[in-house]
């Protein structure tokens, strides 16, 4: 009779943890910054030469702390203040049609002594030498341009003249305590670079994979989520529940299904703490969401490895809860499991 009571307390312990893991993973993921989009008034707009009052905001690239507000300011002209973190560095963010980086053109700020510097680039290539300065397919507005450092924060602001920006934004951001040299304005080579596909109207964002030839993060996470909890454990439940006549492979087959199913479904709440943001609404809700299938997942897992040998009348006291759910039942006797150890 004490073997149920062990493998539901473990079963609470494994939950536990495993929440407490997740809980902790989301709030170091969305640690409050110097800058963010809850606040009610840039805290350079002063020094902006323009006015910000009523500016859309998006944190489209949370890896970097990089915040992006912007604006339709007029016919034709459109207004945008980046925020970053200041490190010494460059900040950047280019315009593409396609979201490669190769072909597009960047507004590039960065600070030094006090004193701020503001360029066009166009990207030429992915060389440092291709990266020409005083170049590219912008209009900025002449005397809209300006780079303000401010409690460890780089703001860097300008406009574009322009009916309708290029839908994808490519940001980057220069290595640490590395500025472009005052003699040849020549970008080092960034530290970091992202490409984001943008819709302007709603202020939603994603990764950019049609250009650069890669398969979005969070795509794969999708995916991978798609295939452990919608169709591999879903399969599983109904190999038990419908092939039973096929003594002894359902069994076999389940067990298989369900162990692929819960792990690549692990690896997809993993995947998915490590997405950025990109400015998605209601992610608080996708991820207790998440969390809520995993902790299921978990329990009907572990119950029916816990309980099979507890519930037939089978199962070893003696053991810990740990140890037999790992050893499940893999020989067969009659129409029950037992323990094969």
């Amino acid at each position: 009779m004490a073997a149920p009571s062990g493998a539901s307390s473990s079963a609470r312990l494994v939950l536990l943890s495993l929440l407490g893991f997740c809980v902790a993973l989301s709030r170091q993921e969305s640690s409050s910054s110097t800058d963010s989009c809850g606040a009610a008034k840039l805290a350079v707009a002063s020094l902006v030469p323009f006015d910000t009052a009523g500016f859309r905001c998006a944190a489209n690239w949370k890896q970097q702390d990089f915040v992006l507000r912007y604006k339709n300011t007029g016919p034709s002209e459109w207004s945008f203040v980046l925020s970053a973190p200041d490190k010494g560095s460059y900040v950047a963010v280019g315009f593409s049609g396609k979201g490669a980086m190769v072909g597009s053109s960047a507004v590039a700020g960065w600070a030094s002594n006090g004193r701020g510097t503001v360029k066009q680039y166009y990207l030429g290539g992915k060389s440092p030498d291709e990266v020409a300065p005083n170049r590219g397919l912008l209009k900025l507005v002449r005397n809209k341009s300006a780079v303000v450092s401010r409690s460890g924060r780089l703001y860097l602001a300008f406009q574009l003249s322009t009916d309708y920006p290029q839908p994808y934004l490519i940001y980057a951001v220069g290595p640490d305590g590395n500025l472009p040299p005052s003699s040849t304005l020549q970008l080092p080579m960034h530290q970091s670079m992202a490409s984001r596909a943008f819709n302007y109207t709603s202020g939603m964002s994603s990764s950019a994979g049609a250009g650069d030839g890669t398969f979005p993060a969070e795509r794969k996470h999708g995916l991978l989520a798609m295939m452990g909890w919608g169709v591999l454990m879903p399969i599983g439940m109904i190999t038990a529940r419908y092939f039973r006549q096929l003594d002894p492979c359902w069994f076999y087959s389940h067990l298989a299904i369900q162990v692929s199913g819960y792990a690549i479904g692990i690896a997809a709440v993993v995947l998915g703490f490590r997405l950025n943001e990109d400015g998605l609404r209601n992610v608080g809700v996708h991820k207790a969401l998440g969390i809520g299938i995993l902790a299921m997942a978990s329990l009907q897992t572990l119950s029916g490895s816990l309980g099979t040998c507890a519930w037939s009348g089978l199962g070893s006291a003696a053991r810990p809860a740990w140890i037999n759910s790992m050893l499940i039942c893999l020989e067969l006797r009659s129409d029950r499991f037992i323990w094969s150890c």
